[in-house]
C-alpha cells in the first residue's frame, strides 16, 4: 500500500497540518468564546498548538501503523473509491486451488527410465493437472503483506513464510500481485518425503485481482527439486471466504 501512498506524503501533510494548527486553536478559541463563553477559558488552556500538533501526528499514526486505513476502505462510498484508486484490503481468509503439471513431469521422468514407454508432451495427450487445496490467511498493513498457507493433511506442507509481496497497478486500472514465498515441508518418521521432494524451497506467482477483490487468479511456478530437473509450475485460484 505505501507504494502507492508513500510515507514523504504522509510526512508532508502532517508538516503541513502542523503549521496550520495555530490558525485552528485561533479559530475554536474564538468560536468558543463566541457561543460557548463557560467553556472558552478551559479549552484555551488545553489547546495549544504542541497538544494538536501532537493529536495530528497520533493520528496519523493510528491511520498507517495501526490498522486505521482499512476503516476507510469500508465506507459505503469512500472505500470502493479507494480500494479502486490505490489497491483494494486483502485481509482476511481465502481458499486456494493449485493445478499443477506435475503429472506431465511424472510421464516425463517415467518415459526416460522406460524402454517401451514413450512420452513426448507436443504430441501425445496431456494428463490432468494435479488439483491441490489450502486455506490461506491474508494479513495486509500499510507497509507489508503476508500470504501464509496452512498445513493440511492431504500434502507435506509444514509452513510457508512470504518473502516479498509487490502491487502493481496498469495504466487501465487492473490490479496484479506478485508474490515470493518460503516453503517447509514436514519431514518426521510418520510422513517421509518423496524421493523428488524437497524439505525446503522457494516459489513465486503473479495474481490478478479481481474488480470486487473476492478472488485472484494467475500461475505460479517453483524450484522444487530443480536440480533434478523435476520443478512444477502451474495455475492458482485464490477465493475470499470472509474479510
Amino acid at each position: 500500500m505505501a507504494k502507492f501512498v508513500s510515507l514523504s506524503f504522509w510526512i508532508t501533510l502532517t508538516v503541513y497540518l502542523a503549521l496550520a494548527s495555530p490558525l485552528a486553536v485561533g479559530w475554536i478559541e474564538t468560536w468558543l468564546a463566541a457561543n460557548v463563553p463557560v467553556l472558552g477559558s478551559p479549552v484555551a488552556n488545553l489547546l495549544t498548538s504542541r497538544f494538536v500538533a501532537g493529536v495530528i501526528w497520533g493520528s496519523i499514526a493510528l491511520f498507517i501503523v495501526a490498522p486505521g486505513w482499512r476503516l476507510l476502505w469500508k465506507l459505503p462510498l469512500a472505500g470502493p473509491w479507494l480500494a479502486n484508486r490505490y489497491f483494494p484490503d486483502l485481509n482476511g481468509d481465502w481458499v486456494v486451488t493449485i493445478q499443477s503439471n506435475w503429472p506431465i513431469v511424472e510421464h516425463l521422468k517415467t518415459a526416460a527410465t522406460s524402454k517401451e514407454i514413450t512420452f513426448d508432451p507436443f504430441t501425445n495427450d496431456l494428463p490432468n493437472l494435479l488439483d491441490a487445496s489450502f486455506d490461506v490467511k491474508i494479513k495486509q498493513s500499510w507497509f507489508r503483506t503476508d500470504v501464509v498457507f496452512l498445513p493440511n493433511d492431504k500434502t507435506p506442507l509444514l509452513s510457508s513464510e512470504t518473502i516479498s509481496v509487490e502491487f502493481f497497478k496498469s495504466d487501465s486500472g487492473k490490479k496484479s500481485i506478485a508474490w515470493i514465498y518460503e516453503q517447509t515441508n514436514k519431514q518426521d518418521n510418520t510422513r517421509r518425503l518423496a524421493v523428488t521432494d524437497q524439505p525446503k524451497f522457494h516459489g513465486s506467482a503473479v495474481l490478478i485481482v479481481s474488480e470486487d477483490a473476492t478472488e485472484l487468479q494467475g500461475q505460479y511456478w517453483q524450484n522444487r527439486s530443480w536440480n533434478h530437473g523435476l520443478n512444477a509450475a502451474g495455475l492458482i485460484t485464490m477465493k475470499r471466504t470472509n474479510k
